[in-house]
């Protein structure tokens, strides 16, 4: 597809910007605590059944296509009809509305959106194991029961690893190929990191990172956490002393959104709430387990982008390896906004 659309061109590095006509997340319900899926073949962002607990019912899907020279929003389902509090799905077989958080993933195997298990569905925090997948050949939801749950205890998917399996954020693993279920990790860190997760091709590993609990409680610390996909540990990580760990500590972001940057080798993280809009945190990894954290030097001229609000951004802050950037979903009203890195 085209490698750089009419919205990119002549824009400078190391910027945010927005881009025009991309407000309005398909009137989907991202803002309440929802994410959103990726898929890198087609550079299309796909939001699917967000909302849940007491902001919303909706459980439409909606996409856009970042290659496209204008990128707009497409309803690619509609909403049910007739919607029911705290059920895994609404009479017409579709799941339904839920805060999505991070639980959201494109699977390239089975060219599925995968919502793996269900959060706060609509009505009264109410949550399932439910795993389900959205076909975007057909527009259209696979039978409920189509895919096994997700085993009691193992958390909800948070991030897919190099060969398209989904982790959840406890570190159990979905094989795509023979949709089971199974545990690799045998020896886990002492710290929990909820989210977000990210891939790291160059070393074949998961890496997690938050604040506290990563939704604003708990103890007021630092936890990250790497995983070797091919090993049976996962191994804390910590940092060197530095204004950006500082930083981060004072802002003590929650539902933050974190992905790989392959070209320089580095983790990007974002909160971008409050007095932090705009704010870049770079993670740079090692072969040990004290990494580097510094903050992203923004160019001259950057625009910043809106606070995402109490809902956070999840993982609606994702790499986009054909137009060598990153693109920011910050909340449902506002345009998308991008950061060239090349």
């Amino acid at each position: 597809w085209q490698a750089q659309p009419a919205w990119l061109v002549g824009k400078p590095l190391n910027t945010w910007f927005a881009i025009p006509g991309t407000a309005g997340a398909g009137g989907s319900a991202v803002d309440a605590f929802s994410g959103m899926a990726f898929r890198e073949d087609t550079g299309e962002i796909f939001i699917a059944a967000a909302g849940g607990h007491g902001n919303s019912s909706d459980n439409r899907v909606v996409s856009l296509r970042l290659a496209a020279d204008a990128p707009n929003w497409v309803v690619r389902a509609s909403t049910s009809p007739v919607v029911e509090r705290d059920v895994a799905y609404y009479n017409d077989g579709k799941p339904s509305s839920r805060h999505l958080y991070q639980t959201a993933h494109w699977v390239p195997s089975l060219a599925r959106v995968m919502l793996m298990g269900a959060r706060f569905v609509f009505g009264t925090a109410v949550e399932f194991r439910t795993v389900d997948g959205f076909d975007p050949a057909s527009d259209t939801w696979d039978p409920r029961g189509t895919y096994a749950d997700i085993p009691s205890g193992a958390s909800y998917g948070a991030v897919v690893d190099g060969a398209g399996q989904v982790w959840t954020n406890l570190h159990r693993r979905w094989n795509p190929s023979t949709r089971a279920w199974s545990s690799p990790i045998t020896s886990p860190a002492a710290n929990f990191v909820r989210w977000p997760y990210a891939y790291d091709p160059n070393r074949d590993q998961l890496f997690g990172l938050c604040f506290a609990d990563g939704e604003g409680f708990g103890p007021g610390v630092v936890n990250a956490v790497r995983v070797p996909v091919t090993g049976r540990a996962s191994i804390q990580v910590s940092f060197n002393p530095s204004a950006a760990l500082t930083q981060f500590i004072a802002d003590a972001p929650a539902y933050s959104g974190m992905d790989y940057d392959p070209v320089n080798d580095r983790f990007l993280f974002y909160c971008g709430q409050g007095s932090g809009a705009g704010r870049i945190y770079v993670i740079t990894p090692n072969s040990g387990n004290v990494w580097d954290m510094s903050l992203f030097n923004l160019a001259f001229g950057s625009a910043t982008p809106p606070d995402p609000g109490q809902g956070g951004v999840n993982n609606r802050f994702r790499y986009v390896p054909s137009l060598g950037g990153f693109v920011l979903l910050a909340n449902g009203s506002s345009d998308l906004y991008f950061l060239r890195l090349s």
